[in-house]
C-alpha cells in the first residue's frame, strides 16, 4: 500500500467514493480569490493547522468535504479571519472518474513507447470532451511504466519515464479540461 502525503487527506465523496486530496489545494479551492490576498506563510500554517486538528486531535484520514470546510473555518478563525466558507454541493458530489493508464493504452506488451504519449492524448481528450469528469483520477502509472520498460525494480530509467508521463498527462490535462475538473495521477 502506497502511504499518504503527509500533507493529504481522504475526501469522503457521496456514492462512496474516496479521494486523496492536498489541504492546501482544497483550501485554495473554497478561499478562491482570498487566499491569494493571505501571507503564503499564514496559508501554510492554516494548512498545517487543519491537518494537526483533523489527524491527530480527530485521528482522522477519512473526512466529508462538510467536515473539513468546518474545521477551515474554524482554523481561520483562530488566525482572525471571519470567513463565510461556501457550502458546495457540487464538490461533496463531485462526479470521480477513475481511469486505469493500462487500459487507455490497450496493450500489455512493453516497448511501444513513442506511441504511448499520442494513446494518452487521445483517450485524455475524449475523456474530457465526452461529460467531463470533476475529478479524473488516473491510476496504474507504477505498473506502465515497470511493463513499458521491461523493468522488474524500479530504477532511474523508470522515474524518468514517470516523470515524463506525469508531466505529459498534467500539459494534455490543462490544454483540454475545464477549469471545474481536477486531476489525480496515482501510482
Amino acid at each position: 500500500m502506497i502511504q499518504l502525503s503527509p500533507d493529504c487527506v481522504v475526501l469522503e465523496l457521496e456514492g462512496g467514493n474516496n479521494l486523496p486530496c492536498s489541504v492546501e489545494l482544497m483550501t485554495v479551492e473554497l478561499l478562491g480569490e482570498t487566499s491569494s490576498w493571505m501571507d503564503p506563510e499564514i496559508l501554510k500554517n492554516i494548512n498545517h493547522g487543519v491537518i494537526v486538528y483533523l489527524r491527530d486531535e480527530l485521528g482522522k484520514q477519512l473526512v466529508s468535504f462538510e467536515e473539513f470546510a468546518e474545521v477551515l473555518k474554524q482554523v481561520l478563525k483562530g488566525f482572525g479571519f471571519d470567513l463565510a466558507l461556501p457550502q458546495s454541493e457540487e464538490v461533496a458530489s463531485a462526479r470521480v472518474e477513475k481511469k486505469d493508464i493500462a487500459d487507455w493504452l490497450g496493450r500489455k506488451d512493453h516497448g511501444f513507447e513513442l506511441m504511448m504519449f499520442q494513446c494518452l492524448r487521445n483517450e485524455l481528450s475524449r475523456t474530457l470532451a465526452n461529460e467531463p469528469p470533476c475529478v479524473l483520477w488516473i491510476h496504474g502509472l507504477r505498473a506502465c511504466v515497470k511493463n513499458q520498460l521491461g523493468a522488474r525494480r524500479w530504477s532511474r530509467k523508470c522515474q524518468d519515464l514517470n516523470d515524463q508521463l506525469i508531466e505529459f498527462i498534467r500539459e494534455c490535462f490543462d490544454r483540454n479540461a475545464n477549469s471545474d475538473c481536477s486531476l489525480v495521477v496515482h501510482a
